[in-house]
């Protein structure tokens, strides 16, 4: 059987990801390594190429029954926007303009920024809260619906043993990158400084080497428990 993310950390640092218990700083060792395998997550996908970001993409669909804009609160980077064309029509594919030019897509006398249902328009811009809105012109309808494709992070947890929405051949990663901050915690509380100094290099070795075949299409996982 597969090992989980937990004892692929415990493997590599001696950190125990699946001790239910205070850990030195008082938070649970397994509330430190699902916290460490979350934002390893999010790092790999911003290091992924295009063909594997697709892989942790979802669609949101805008509409006159969703909401006419979409709350990117939560939701990773933009890959691209379509808007039907037609009623019973098809997807075209968005421009994207600058949000300080929102307003301009409205105005049908500047055809840099004019929006049509031939040529529609999309834009992100901040609200009067921490996240962020996009906008479709023209207005998606029940019947023009305009389809959002964005990275949709995962949530890991360390007694899983994969990751859902999410390239298998990038998994290693996410514990490497997870390791690297378990080992990184190690060397704050463990007297033998030596080791870990050791361990913490090669992790950040392995992983810079992963990234870089993960980009050039070759990576290849590490082994691990059958």
């Amino acid at each position: 059987m597969a090992w989980n993310f937990g004892v692929q950390i415990n493997s590599l640092t001696q950190f125990d990801a699946n001790l239910d218990s205070a850990s030195e700083e008082g938070d649970d060792y397994t509330t430190l390594a699902n916290q460490w395998l979350n934002d390893a997550a999010k790092e790999v996908i911003s290091l992924m190429p295009p063909e594997l970001k697709q892989k942790c993409a979802q669609i949101s669909i805008v509409n006159a029954t969703n909401g006419t804009t979409l709350d990117m609160d939560g939701k990773g980077e933009i890959l691209q926007v379509t808007r039907e064309n037609a009623n019973s029509g098809y997807q075209t594919p968005c421009r994207k303009i600058p949000a300080a030019y929102g307003d301009a897509s409205n105005d049908s006398t500047n055809m840099m920024y004019y929006a049509t249902a031939t040529d529609p328009v999309y834009w992100v811009t901040s609200n009067s809260s921490d996240a962020a809105t996009l906008f479709v012109k023209p207005t998606p309808t029940a019947n023009q619906t305009a389809n959002v494709y964005h990275i949709i992070y995962p949530t890991v947890d360390h007694l899983d043993i994969s990751i859902d929405n999410f390239p298998d051949e990038a998994e290693h990663l996410v514990a490497l990158r997870a390791a690297i901050t378990a080992a990184q915690y190690k060397l704050n509380f463990e007297e033998d400084i030596e080791l870990y100094g050791g361990i913490l290099a090669t992790l950040k070795a392995q992983y810079t080497e992963g990234v870089q075949a993960m980009k050039a299409g070759e990576i290849t996982p590490l082994q691990q428990g059958k």
